[in-house]
Order: structure tokens, then sequence, then C-alpha cells
């Protein structure tokens, strides 16, 4: 159980890609605590991302996904 606490979140976005490529590509990026995450986020965010997804990974619990419109009330949120 170890193993699965030093990556507890994940922030997932569009990665930039080719234009030659015919739809975008999703990245995903994981992260030790919601701050660190939310840190991640906000970054992306301030750079106009607006396609952002964030979340816990298994096993942790409660299972909690900030979805696109969910995002700018969770990077309100302060972190610490």
């Amino acid at each position: 159980m170890a193993e699965m606490s030093k990556m507890s979140w994940y922030v997932s976005y569009i990665a930039s890609g080719s234009m030659f490529d015919e739809r975008p590509h999703r990245a995903t990026k994981t992260f030790r605590s919601e701050d660190e995450a939310r840190e991640f986020a906000r970054t992306r965010s301030a750079a106009g991302d607006q396609t952002l997804i964030a979340g816990t990974i298994n096993p942790v619990s409660p299972k909690r996904v900030i979805s696109s419109a969910s995002i700018p009330a969770w990077l309100d949120k302060p972190t610490g």
C-alpha cells in the first residue's frame, strides 16, 4: 500500500501535439498530493488550458473527480 500512496492525484490535460494530428491528445500527470495537483492545474489554467480534469487515483478513497466545469472552483481553494 505504501507504493500506491506515493501518487494519489492526477491532472489530465490536452498535450501539445503535431499540427498534422487529426485530434488533440490527452496527457496525464500524477502527483503525491492534492496541493501539488492543484498547483500544476493552476499553471495550465493560467496558460489558457480549459480542458483540465483532476482526481484521485485508485485505491484512494473517497474517490474524487474534478470535471472541467468544476476546475475553476477547485483552483480557488487555498493550498495547504
